[in-house]
């Protein structure tokens, strides 16, 4: 609403930089309150909170703001000279593979734990339960709804996402023995260095590249892309048990692809008039509303427009550099708040903010219900996160799914059958299954070593 009464390019400038802004910006909560600031912040937490919690607070962040800002600039770039094809490469995928998508991201995000496949599939079950409550899209048969108005709508996402990630923290918080002390940090150089930066400037760029081809397939946005290339750094690093203890790799990794989604979501968007995300389906209501349709002919209708949006793109992109060096000094200051203080204020925010989202009572009583549900979790040492993952992707794995069904008439083997999804399919079960039978491989080779010690000649 407050675009309306600017001039077009200005509204649209105003709107992309909230986008790029509001990307990069996910990862302070995520770094230092374990609370991601987005969706796509989700995997940020697995490596940022952790190395804060080591007292490199400064240091996570500093990683953050060099991958995001690397991250927009590579999809800038892809953004201003590959839009046409990338698009078109977009087109050629249909619902099969965009569900086996949806199911790779949640495999990836059930095994990110070592150790604990079983515990990460009942939590992406969890999630995929939560999301399909509601009225049945197509019969119109009510799930789960316990003949309750309320719920026959659905369980909307960001209550669902405030519960399952804000509150059980916030709880844990609380009854934490040492909950009160302050995280240290220091503001010191906490930019990494140019050495530093070489190590992980192929993950960077990897990672953003990911980004990009992900935003470019409509619907599955940020938290997909940020999964995939963390999964992809872990898998490429020789150090793989740092992951998840306060590792770069996994800071930058899930940074870059999520903030190369947004360049990547305006591809099909300008081009096609497709949104790639959610968030560029209100930027094409805010184009419409200004008079603007995107598709191939907004080039020849309105190039001064499309380049007003490559420019702003751009600019929000190197403003983020300045904010994110000016403002961390401000923001990091949360961890000086007693949390005798910081819990309750930030309880009241989860609770007005998700009231305000549709001006609903309900949706106040089903945060407050799943952040039970999440907190029971916690003390089951069932991660919170992949159940996360599953209430985002669920929708999206459902529909697609019985998209592809109803086009096959019926026939599941067209997941097998079209090259993009098999492969898909089969990098999936590759990813979920590698990792068990290569560690218990291992133990194998040890055993005989241990039973059978070598015996020291006097």
């Amino acid at each position: 609403p407050l675009t309306f009464p600017l001039e077009a390019d200005l509204a649209i400038g105003m709107m992309i930089a909230l986008y790029c802004g509001s990307m990069a910006g996910g990862a302070i909560p995520a770094i230092l309150l374990n609370i991601p600031g987005t969706p796509s912040a989700v995997v940020t937490t697995l490596d940022g909170h952790p190395m804060a919690r080591q007292g490199h607070a400064a240091k996570a962040y500093g990683w953050a703001l060099i991958a995001s800002i690397v991250g927009g600039l590579v999809s800038w770039v892809c953004l201003v000279t590959l839009a046409p094809a990338l698009a078109q490469l977009a087109l050629k995928l249909g619902p099969a593979e965009y569900a086996a998508t949806a199911f790779l991201a949640m495999t990836i995000i059930a095994s990110i734990v070592p150790g604990q496949l079983l515990k990460g599939a009942l939590a992406v079950v969890i999630g995929l339960a939560l999301s399909v409550v509601g009225l049945d899209q197509i019969t119109g048969e009510g799930r789960w709804t316990f003949d309750t108005l309320a719920l026959m709508r659905g369980i909307d996402m960001m209550p669902a996402l405030i519960g399952l990630l804000v509150i059980p923290e916030l709880l844990s918080s609380m009854f934490e023995r040492h909950g009160g002390t302050r995280l240290p940090y220091d503001l010191r150089n906490f930019l990494p260095t140019l050495r530093e930066w070489s190590r992980q400037g192929v993950n960077n760029i990897r990672s953003a590249l990911i980004g990009v081809g992900v935003g470019i397939v409509p619907a599955l946005g940020g938290s997909v892309g940020s999964l995939i290339a963390y999964d992809q750094a872990k898998r490429m690093d020789k150090d793989k048990a740092q992951y998840g203890n306060g590792a770069p790799g996994g800071i930058v990794a899930s940074e870059a692809a999520n903030n190369g989604v947004t360049g990547g979501a305006l591809i099909p968007l300008l081009t096609l008039g497709i949104p790639g995300d959610t968030v560029t389906a209100m930027l094409l209501g805010g184009l419409t509303i200004h008079g603007l349709q995107p598709g191939p002919r907004l080039f020849e209708t309105s190039g001064p427009i499309v380049w007003h949006i490559l420019a702003a793109v751009l600019v929000a992109n190197v403003l983020i550099i300045a904010v994110g060096l000016l403002g961390f000094r401000f923001f990091v200051r949360v961890l000086d708040v007693p949390r005798h203080l910081l819990i309750p204020a930030l309880f009241v925010l989860a609770v007005v903010g998700t009231y305000a989202l549709s001006n609903q009572v309900f949706d106040v009583i089903v945060m407050l219900a799943l952040g039970v549900v999440g907190f029971l979790m916690l003390l089951a040492s069932i991660p919170v996160y992949p159940a996360v993952i599953g209430v985002i992707l669920g929708p999206l794995l459902e529909s697609e799914m019985r998209r592809a069904l109803v086009i096959s008439g019926g026939d599941w083997s067209t997941f097998v059958t079209r090259p993009g999804a098999a492969t898909i399919l089969a990098i999936a079960v590759v990813a979920l299954v590698l990792p068990n039978l290569l560690a218990r491989w291992k133990r194998n080779r040890r055993r005989p070593t241990e039973s059978h010690p070598r015996s020291v000649t006097p």
